[in-house]
């Protein structure tokens, strides 16, 4: 039993980083064998003492939040939202433990065909789509001056593709890898390309952002190196504006970008805008917010409270165009209250007091960037790409630092 259960784990794994790009069923599949797999090790005592500290104490966090949405069925008025919901998010009951588990217990060669497996997904869809943006680049930049981006190959949101290419970028100098390091900096320039090319703003933000972060970090540590540091983030900075000036879908989106900012004003028509409408959205879940501030509307009500809130907001905007603020700090704020945002943070305070080096708080500042433009907790795809990939990251640093 115990040598089927680990084939059923190391089949998860391998279903998680081969689906997580392009295919929902099989991100469950993967995801509902690391669970089987989880539950059938609890016999085994000595493969579970691995994760019961400090792993599982960032677990709890998860837990808490799922039990407080199962509370929140008390008021909350979509019943059958709220099951929905339940069914999504039932991995933060199991899944950070259980990747922990599973990719501890695996050989070397496995955890080589897992990132493998992840990376060859990844790039078969971003090159895909890129070759598809080149076969028709006029219709490719009319859908991004349309505060849209090129539809993804395979079906995935752009949005979490983006989160993905990230991910894949901390995976590449972190998990064991098949091939040398020239590989690796072929398949990160294959990546940097894909950002760039597609416009796929989400990922570059939070990946700039991120390597601006670092860059501060690395100088603080030692003041000596603030020079560097400025002349890296001035070469940086005249990059990202040749970039804009000579890139025809980065310099759509910033067109785009000044243009719905133009647009945040009373009175005026924003249905049609990506940014302004984002910013709305944030408006009326701060109103929101405020008539329920502890307990929050129910996670499975957010859509329907801040959509009835947003036509008392100062603008034009017709309905079909009402959207949620994308910020899953904000998500837990109007569903779950104070008292959610507070269970949430808890986790980001334990992980940021592990020292695992500047790769772990790289990682993690990664992801409070992309929570910021997309509430990735909220469905399937982003769920899973952070529970799993940040046990990935763990296993890989804590076995380094130890």
């Amino acid at each position: 039993m115990q040598a089927r259960s680990f084939y059923l784990r190391w089949g998860g794994l391998f279903c998680i980083a081969c689906g997580l790009s392009w295919s929902h069923s099989l991100i469950s599949v993967g995801v509902g064998a690391l669970g089987l797999g989880y539950i059938l090790s609890w016999g085994s005592r000595p493969l579970l003492k691995a994760v019961e500290r400090p792993i599982l104490f960032l677990t709890l966090p998860f837990i808490l939040l799922y039990l407080l949405h199962a509370l929140s069925w008390f008021y909350t008025e979509d019943t059958g939202q709220w099951w929905v919901e339940m069914r999504v998010k039932a991995p933060l009951l199991f899944l950070l433990p259980a990747s922990v588990m599973a990719w501890r217990e695996s050989p070397v060669s496995i955890r080589k065909g897992i990132h493998s497996i992840f990376h060859l997904s990844l790039l078969i869809v971003g090159i895909g789509t890129l070759f598809r943006f080149w076969t028709d680049p006029t219709a490719a930049l009319e859908t991004i001056r349309h505060g849209r981006y090129v539809p993804m190959m395979g079906g995935i949101s752009h949005i979490y593709y983006a989160g993905l290419v990230g991910i894949a970028f901390f995976f590449l100098w972190t998990l064991p890898f098949w091939g040398g390091e020239n590989l690796k900096w072929v398949i990160a320039g294959i990546y940097f390309a894909i950002l760039h090319i597609l416009a796929l703003r989400t990922g570059l933000v939070a990946l700039y952002g991120t390597a601006f972060f670092l860059l501060l970090r690395w100088g603080v540590k030692k003041p000596r190196r603030w020079p560097w540091i400025i002349l890296f983030i001035g070469l940086g900075m005249g990059f990202v504006h040749l970039l804009i000036c000579h890139l025809p879908p980065l310099r759509q989106r910033w067109e785009n970008f000044r243009t719905d900012l133009a647009q945040y004003k009373p009175g005026r028509y924003i249905t049609h805008t990506s940014v302004t409408r984002r910013l709305a959205a944030l408006e009326a879940s701060w109103r929101v917010f405020r008539e329920h501030p502890w307990i929050g509307v129910g996670i499975a009500d957010n859509e329907v409270a801040v959509f009835q809130e947003i036509p008392r907001l100062p603008y034009r905007w017709d309905k079909e165009g009402y959207i949620l603020p994308h910020n899953q700090f904000v998500e837990y704020a109007v569903g779950l209250g104070a008292i959610g945002v507070g269970v949430f943070l808890l986790f980001w305070i334990g992980a940021f007091r592990q020292h695992l080096g500047g790769q772990w708080v790289g990682w993690l500042f990664y992801w409070l960037l992309l929570l910021q433009g997309e509430a990735f907790l909220e469905r399937q795809v982003g769920l899973t790409a952070f529970l799993w990939g940040t046990a990935l990251m763990w296993v890989e640093l804590n076995a380094r630092k130890s």
